[in-house]
């Protein structure tokens, strides 16, 4: 089985996974250990030393943000140095919170998590300390410049029994996602069920107040900029908005959302100042008391870090995973699709679920001769500046075949809306689109 807190094409194997079979739905699915023993304690080395400082305060900072649930899970991060300052280090001093050493281009509250790890972060000299070595239980590759690397890092994983993950952010596109997931092998299967039944009940909880009533979906390219500036009537629908939206007073004020979606794992879950920024904006979306954040499974202890208590018990997480068909009844079967889209991956099937009758809105998509590039957004230029830190921070992420995304993206919207409307599903699109599925389906405004 195969289970996602990502993109379709970024799924991990699972090496176990368990069904859990409730009254009220069929099969829920969790995040699956590794080789790991569940819930066990962990030694884990980077790999290969760090020459300088500064790229040891890089990855340490990405550690802390991703293991930051896991922290008691944690016996040491073990970071070899073989740069001749290492006496300059000051392990305690970087993880204060008030620590001056934290990238500028990181979300600076993240300096904040750093006490938790106190005691569990250990610097040691290279090249001769990996035989002083008397356990490692996995092994994280942060750079992958030389191609012998990854070959060392698994001879050495064999040494030790190690689980060998690849995390350089300069080369590996999925590094928060693939970080993550393994940062989840530390959960024992039991409290991994439990993110699942616990974001089932919410769901079953919040669904009723929408239950029947029309959906107004938003998409954020240009066009949802024209609903908002030129105040369209929407009618009486409850209304769900996705990804930078959130982001966008303007457009919240107008449309005032019950529903949000988000689920980028470098944007919305990364370590940049950008993503930090975001969660921010979510929080402050949620202080709203009838908003409910849906989002990917993995992320959810993520997002209650960075929330108020009050806002937890309306913060969903649904799995996904490889599957031939759209699962468009949450109920029956609490898990989606997987694909790389926000709206065909949660919005959607989300929406069919509860309504029969939905809105489409804002989804612009692109002539497929402009398919080579990311596709435009409202408030095209603040977007576009605030997102250049991501670039800077994760810079595998951004080496993407946007045309084979947009192709992939078209192919599931024609896929699942023609599912929607075999099993009763009313679906109008009432701003103009380039995607093939959304303009047949075009009723003017």
């Amino acid at each position: 089985m195969s289970i996602e807190i990502g993109p379709a094409r970024y799924a991990f194997d699972a090496r176990v996974a368990q069904s859990c079979t409730l009254s009220e739905y069929s099969r829920i699915c969790v995040f699956a250990v590794s080789i790991l023993d569940p819930g066990s304690m962990a030694n884990i080395l980077f790999y290969p030393a760090f020459p300088d400082i500064p790229s040891f305060y890089d990855q340490l900072y990405r550690a802390i943000w991703h293991f930051s649930p896991m922290a008691d899970r944690i016996t040491k991060l073990v970071f070899p140095y073989s740069g001749t300052d290492l006496a300059q280090i000051d392990v305690g001093e970087c993880l204060s919170p008030d620590t001056p050493f934290i990238s500028d281009d990181f979300d600076p509250s993240i300096a904040d998590i750093g006490p938790k790890f106190s005691g569990r972060v250990s610097v040691i000299e290279t090249p001769d300390s990996y035989k002083n070595l008397s356990k490692i239980d996995a092994i994280l590759v942060w750079n992958t410049a030389r191609s012998s690397t990854v070959s060392e890092a698994q001879k050495l994983g064999q040494q030790f029994n190690a689980e060998v993950v690849l995390i350089d952010p300069t080369t590996v596109q999925q590094e928060t996602l693939d970080a993550i997931r393994f940062a989840y092998s530390l959960w024992t299967t039991d409290e991994l069920k439990k993110l699942v039944e616990e974001s089932y009940f919410k769901f079953e909880r919040h669904a009723a107040r929408w239950q029947g009533k029309a959906i107004s979906t938003f998409g954020n390219g240009p066009s949802l900029g024209q609903v908002v500036k030129e105040g369209v009537d929407l009618g009486d629908t409850v209304r769900a908005v996705c990804n930078s939206t959130i982001c966008d007073d303007e457009a919240l004020n107008f449309l005032q959302p019950e529903l949000l979606f988000c689920g980028d794992p470098v944007q919305h879950c990364g370590v940049s100042r950008y993503a930090g920024q975001f969660r921010k904006d979510l929080a402050a979306a949620l202080s709203n008391s009838d908003r409910v954040l849906f989002t990917q499974l993995g992320y959810v202890p993520y997002f209650k870090s960075v929330t108020p208590e009050d806002c937890h018990d309306r913060i969903i997480g649904i799995g996904n995973d490889r599957r031939p068909d759209f699962n468009l009844d949450l109920r029956s079967e609490f898990l989606t699709a997987a694909t790389a889209n926000i709206f065909t991956m949660l919005v959607l099937p989300v929406a069919c679920t509860v309504s029969t009758d939905i809105q489409v809105f804002g989804c612009d998509g692109m002539s497929f001769s402009e398919s080579t590039k990311p596709w435009s957004h409202a408030k095209e230029d603040d977007y576009m500046g605030r997102m250049s830190v991501t670039h800077r921070v994760h810079k595998g992420f951004w080496q993407r075949n946007y045309e084979e995304e947009y192709w992939s993206y078209c192919r599931d919207l024609s896929e699942l809306l023609n599912h929607a409307e075999q099993h009763g599903c009313n679906i109008q699109v009432r701003t103009p689109s380039f995607v093939p599925a959304l303009a047949k389906r075009f009723v003017s405004l």
